[in-house]
């Protein structure tokens, strides 16, 4: 998959066997990104299966329309994390010779780390903007699949872990200033996020069948 441009188009396997590779890239963060697509869409198809069974519905349709462009964000954001790391590596990588060549690995480099926390951090805030829609969907969705949107969030959750892991690496590469206010971000941001996804949880479990004695 070297010098793919995009992880998309690629078939599942070959995606798999490149994070499995020696290659860093995609790591943590692209595959964050990936999961969190897979957990939105469990989302769309649960919202999608209920809108056929009981017809349309304005809200529901609202949620369905945000939680495909939500989707289509996450599926930016794993390509952007796998270009901007190998940006990172092209600027680590320059000639470092002259005092001209320093400054201009160096400036490269600062671009470079500020992406490379720029997007994990965006990526984290999308998902804990899909984890919101889930709630909803969890006290609205038919009863068939009621478990898809539990494991929705529960998915969502994972991937804004790992996301907001790929933030505290990233975070030697930003000042010291940026480092808090990033910090204080990243801090409510999992708050939010397992608020959101404890609460769609719950409303799953309440709304499973239970079996008979």
């Amino acid at each position: 998959m070297a010098g793919m441009s995009s992880l998309w188009p690629q078939p599942a396997s070959d995606v798999l066997e490149a994070v499995a590779s020696r290659r860093p890239a995609p790591g943590g963060g692209a595959t964050a990104a990936l999961t969190g697509s897979f957990g939105t869409a469990l989302l769309s198809m649960a919202g999608a299966i209920t809108v056929r069974k009981r017809g349309e519905d304005e809200a529901l349709a609202r949620t369905l329309a945000h939680l495909s462009e939500l989707r289509g964000r996450l599926q930016t954001l794993a390509d952007e994390d796998v270009a901007v790391f190998r940006a990172y590596v092209d600027a680590s990588r320059r000639p470092k010779g002259t005092e001209q060549e320093r400054h201009g690995r160096e400036a490269a480099l600062r671009a470079a780390g500020q992406a490379a926390m720029n997007v994990p951090l965006t990526l984290a805030r999308t998902v804990v903007e899909a984890l919101s829609l889930a709630p909803g969907l969890a006290g609205q969705s038919h009863p068939e699949v009621v478990s898809d949107v539990g494991a929705g969030a529960a998915i969502l959750e994972g991937a804004l872990h790992a996301a907001l892991l790929t933030v505290e690496i990233n975070l030697p590469h930003v000042s010291v200033e940026e480092r808090a206010v990033i910090g204080a971000e990243r801090n409510r941001l999992e708050a939010r996020g397992h608020e959101l996804a404890a609460e769609a949880l719950h409303l799953t479990r309440e709304r499973l069948p239970r079996g008979r004695a």
